[in-house]
């Protein structure tokens, strides 16, 4: 447990002295009714990291419009993948280890492993964000020997 603990001050440390934070929106549309989704995108390290978050109404929707089937974690409010890419080819990296924490704006904290889809070719956990305010979304990821963090902040309106 204390290696976990280092290992999210590190987290914490990198996220605000070493990786710039891109804050665009986005709404992506499938088929008729478009998804409210928020969608960021932060570079590390030659890796595009694709942050989506999305309210569990919008994901049940979404993944009964896919035809997929996935019970939505209980006592949880919203869904939220990520999609790592090589920066130059584009490809998706799918062989990582993530852990993912999201800080709410009272500064208390949820860590989670994500969870790999292969039909998405992303990784994906459900988090409680029940408040308005300002939530911090950050990962620690490991593809093959190496560790890098990202991170994003999430307004809940």
């Amino acid at each position: 447990m204390g290696k976990l603990i280092s290992i999210f001050g590190a987290l914490i440390l990198s996220l605000f002295y070493l990786t710039s934070l891109s804050l665009s929106q986005h709404s992506h549309g499938h088929g008729a009714a478009p998804m409210k989704m928020d969608t960021r995108e932060v570079i590390v390290e030659g890796v595009k990291v694709i942050f989506q978050i999305m309210s569990n109404e919008e994901h049940k929707k979404m993944l009964k419009d896919m035809k997929m089937k996935e019970d939505i974690e209980p006592g949880t409010t919203h869904n939220i993948t990520v999609i790592l890419k090589d920066e130059k080819g584009q490809k998706e990296i799918t062989h990582a280890q993530i852990n993912m924490k999201v800080v709410d704006p009272k500064e208390k904290d949820q860590v989670k492993p994500m969870k790999y889809e292969e039909m998405m070719k992303s990784y994906d956990a459900y988090f409680n964000l029940p408040e308005k305010g300002k939530y911090q979304v950050m990962i620690l990821f490991k593809v093959g020997e190496q560790k890098r963090t990202a991170g994003i902040y999430y307004e809940v309106k």
